[in-house]
This record gives structure tokens, C-alpha cells and sequence, in this order.
């Protein structure tokens, strides 16, 4: 498989370009070779943390996909941690592919992983736009199975603990009253997420917002209005989604080995 043909299959399929967000790092973001260079051997990480490109350059891989870039804001000032990624990544012809939130809304990025994983049934598509005026399939909107046709109502208790077991969580922040029933989700299975994403949610009738951003004066918001609101770590909603994107590019390319590279939650929890 050359360089040039996994970036067309992630540019056109997996992870489109046109679901870029804003300015944001996008697609082939360092590369020492043509784009012709066969590929052996690929690397899928949710960030290029210095753990990661460890273990890229101890396995020996041709290229990273990675969901998030080396840095998210403008450089103002070398720090050491960057200094010390740039200096390893020198040393060997690897290239790096960035997803970010183009992945977040493409057919079976973050978004619909995240549907899936919840046992929810997908209704509609959530659009937001970028700065250009296009819109972005960012989310989804869904309502809730019970389990075994169960008819009672589906509470926000019953979601709830549907996320802990489900993504295997020790706690699960919310907003809203447990016994509430939920009728309409809205989820965005990223961090894109701001208080018109919760307005319009509203206004297309969802009850329940799903995030893995939630902004304090959003909850305020959203606990004036009546809204039920879930806030689902970042590292689950996007390691879901990378492992589910490792195995179908293993099938597309059944001549590449490909690995999924585990980083760690960065946060931990004191029980």
C-alpha cells in the first residue's frame, strides 16, 4: 500500500476533509517522503505524546494516524516537551497523519461509535456549521432501546448507568433529575461542543445532550432549561473509535499490519 492511497481512503472516507472544523491541523501533517512511499506498518494513537512516538519508532512503523496534532494553539514558544517530539521524529523517514474533528463526524467516526456503544437508535444527523458557512455532521440524534423490550420508561437513570457499564467508567458526570424520562438524545462524540450546539438541540426536541465537552455555564444553562445533560470522558469516546477504525483498515489493507497504540487517560480518578 503506498502513502497516497491510505490518504485518499482517509480523506475521501474515513475521516473527509470537507468535515474539517475551522482551522484546525488536518490530514498529512509531517512527512520525510514522497507520497509514493510503500507502507508496512501503521501506527492509530488518539495524541503524539512522547509515549506514543516511542513506541511508533520501537516498532518501526511507516505511519501514524493520529487524532490529535502535536500542538492545538499557534507555537509562542518552544517548550521542552515539543523540542524533545520534534528531535525523535527527525530521526526516522515516518510520516504522520492528523484526523481531529473530521473524525468526530464521518460514518463511523467518534459520533456514531459512541451510538453504538450506547445501544441507541440512530434518528437524524446533527449539523453545525464552521466559520465558512458549511455544515458540519458533528452529531447524531437518537432514541433510546430498553434492553430485552422492556416497556417501562427509559429515565436518565437508566442512560446513565448504561454509560458507566458500557464505557467501563468509575463515575459519569450529569446534569438533569435521574427519574426524568428521555425520549431524544443528541450526542457529539467529541469536544466541540458550545452553548448554540445545546440551543439547537433543544430546539430540534432533544431532551438529553451527550458530550465529551460540557462547559460550567452550559450546565447552568442547561439545568435552568430543564435539559438532561451527560458529559462522557474524551479518552473513551475517541479510544472506541480508534480501535473500531484500526480493524477496518485492517480488512481494506490485508497486506498492512496495523496496531493500536493504548495511551493512558491522562486524568485519573481518587475513589
Amino acid at each position: 500500500m503506498s502513502l497516497q492511497e491510505i490518504k485518499e481512503i482517509l480523506t475521501n472516507k474515513f475521516s473527509p476533509k470537507a468535515f474539517r472544523f475551522n482551522s484546525e491541523i488536518y490530514g498529512l501533517y509531517y512527512d520525510k517522503s514522497l507520497n509514493n512511499k510503500m507502507i508496512k506498518k501503521v501506527m492509530l494513537t488518539i495524541d503524539l505524546s512522547l509515549q506514543a512516538i516511542h513506541c511508533a519508532l520501537k516498532q518501526k512503523v511507516n505511519l501514524i494516524i493520529s487524532n490529535h496534532s502535536l500542538i492545538n494553539k499557534p507555537i509562542l514558544k518552544f517548550r521542552q516537551n515539543l523540542i524533545n517530539k520534534l528531535i525523535l521524529l527527525s530521526k526516522f523517514p515516518i510520516s504522520i497523519f492528523v484526523l481531529n474533528s473530521s473524525f468526530i463526524a464521518a460514518e463511523g467516526g467518534v459520533s456514531d461509535t459512541l451510538v453504538n456503544a450506547l445501544y441507541l437508535k440512530l434518528e437524524n444527523i446533527f449539523e453545525i456549521k464552521n466559520k465558512e458557512g458549511i455544515k458540519i455532521p458533528i452529531g447524531r440524534i437518537c432514541s433510546p432501546l430498553h434492553y430485552l423490550n422492556n416497556k417501562d420508561p427509559f429515565t436518565l437513570e437508566n442512560l446513565v448507568q448504561r454509560i458507566k457499564t458500557n464505557l467501563n467508567l468509575k463515575y459519569v458526570s450529569f446534569v438533569g433529575n435521574l427519574k426524568k424520562s428521555i425520549n431524544k438524545i443528541c450526542i457529539v462524540g467529541g469536544q466541540v461542543s458550545d452553548a448554540n450546539c445545546i440551543k439547537k438541540a433543544m430546539n430540534l426536541g432533544c431532551d438529553c445532550y451527550i458530550s465529551g465537552k460540557i462547559d460550567y455555564f452550559d450546565a447552568v444553562f442547561a439545568r435552568d432549561m430543564g435539559l438532561n445533560l451527560i458529559e462522557t470522558p474524551h479518552y473513551k469516546n475517541e479510544i472506541l473509535a480508534m480501535k473500531k477504525l484500526c480493524n477496518i483498515l485492517s480488512l481494506e489493507f490485508p497486506e498492512v499490519e496495523f496496531i493500536l497504540f493504548k495511551s493512558k487517560n491522562p486524568f485519573n480518578t481518587y475513589m
